[in-house]
């Protein structure tokens, strides 16, 4: 056990200073809640006691509390009339109370129990209130505790790999005039067309080597690559064994989509992981299409205030976009986010809706099925990029709101 010396406000262990020591944390540029986790965990090695402080809620309930005690008693009582011998008045008598008197008594008794009322109501209002708080410290313990069980998961769980490297994209597909991916997700190999739909036919494959996966930094994300992040985004979503977990009528939550598919690489070389690494694990993700809104919201939100400068300019192509309002940009057409006329025009000639928010509420899987349905031929790459361009400029339009 270390010795402690208390010398005016500062606590030394074993000669060290406590405030010393915090200070040099400062200038280096921890944060204070950081500084206080590590001279709190020194303080508590210190006394030779490793285990973690016990867990104490904020709010504070208390067992008893004399103001919602019940106090009111009946004060009122009635002394009965005898027919032929009272006399019934209004005014008070030596002999007889009167109507009055007994009738402001009613009252009175009324009074008190409006009261004890009031002040039960205000208990249950203070009650009601200190459990949303206590719910809340419970919830946000939990999610620390999942988050952790997560970590601790993922460090003592191998990474499948292939030839010695955790490879999420393993290989190119042509199928005809498509592009598409082998994707492994777990112990499966799954040839998926980029829009999402499964493939069938003769098929020639180069595997490629694409490393361990790039770490997702938001400070170095450039407008271009952000479209590029976003489509990709979609074509993990829509990985069978991914689909069929948002697909569920409660969705998937993050740690679910973090244990299964963590290590799958997007086509823009980061790992879907290093995406997700920053997002609450209890966040829930329904659908293809809400699902990749959700993740690229969450993106958008962790880029710095230069980078959605520049992606909006980069994005909205159309400058009274830029400014006008968030529902002026979903009806407009998506030209003005750069969509090329051309493939909005056969777009519409499949009945597709062509305004930003129709195909940023549509997946690159269906928008192919409206196309393919009406015999338009447009490319696949073209529809990932117009779906995934409506999206960046929706989700950059929402965070300037």
């Amino acid at each position: 056990m270390a010795k402690f010396s208390f010398v005016d406000n500062d606590i030394l262990i074993d000669g060290v200073s406590s405030t010393k020591v915090a200070g040099t944390l400062k200038q280096a540029g921890l944060a204070e809640s950081k500084i206080g986790e590590i001279i709190g965990f020194w303080y508590v090695g210190a006394t030779g006691n490793t285990s973690p402080a016990p867990f104490d809620f904020v709010t504070d309930v208390q067992t008893h509390d004399p103001r919602c005690d019940v106090t009111y008693a009946r004060s009122f009582t009635h002394a009965d009339w005898v027919d032929g011998e009272d006399r019934v008045q209004a005014a008070a008598t030596p002999e007889e109370l009167g109507f009055n008197a007994r009738f402001h008594g009613i009252e009175n008794e009324f009074d008190a129990i409006a009261e004890q009322f009031r002040r039960l109501g205000a208990c249950a209002a203070e009650l009601r209130a200190d459990l949303v708080g206590v719910v809340r410290e419970i919830e946000s313990k939990l999610t620390v505790l999942q988050n952790d069980i997560f970590e601790l998961r993922r460090e003592a769980l191998p990474e499948k790999s292939l030839n010695g490297t955790g490879l999420g994209i393993v290989g190119s597909v042509k199928v005809g005039q498509k592009d598409a991916f082998i994707a492994n997700v777990g112990d499966d190999f799954t040839l998926v067309e980029f829009a999402g739909s499964s493939l069938g036919g003769n098929v020639r494959t180069k595997i490629l080597d694409p490393g361990p996966g790039l770490v997702f930094d938001p400070a170095k994300v450039r407008p271009n690559e952000l479209i590029d992040l976003f489509a990709g985004l979609e074509d993990a979503i829509t990985v069978p064994r991914i689909r069929e977990l948002v697909d569920r009528p409660d969705g998937a939550t993050v740690a679910e989509l973090r244990a299964t598919a963590g290590g799958l690489a997007l086509p823009t070389g980061e790992t879907l992981a290093s995406v997700l690494a920053s997002m609450p694990a209890d966040v829930q993700l329904k659908n293809v299409p809400g699902a990749v809104d959700t993740i690229a919201a969450h993106v958008v939100g962790t880029l710095p205030a230069e980078t959605v400068t520049a992606t909006t300019s980069a994005v909205i192509t159309e400058s009274r976009l830029r400014r006008g309002s968030i529902t002026s940009l979903r009806s407009a057409d998506a030209t003005g986010v750069g969509v090329d006329a051309t493939v909005i025009g056969l777009l519409s000639g499949a009945g597709v809706d062509t305004s930003v928010g129709g195909l940023a509420g549509m997946t690159s899987t269906d928008l192919a099925g409206r196309v393919a349905g009406s015999g338009v031929q447009v490319s696949t790459e073209a529809l990932r990029l117009a779906v995934a361009r409506a999206r960046v400029a929706t989700a950059i339009r929402g965070r300037s709101r």
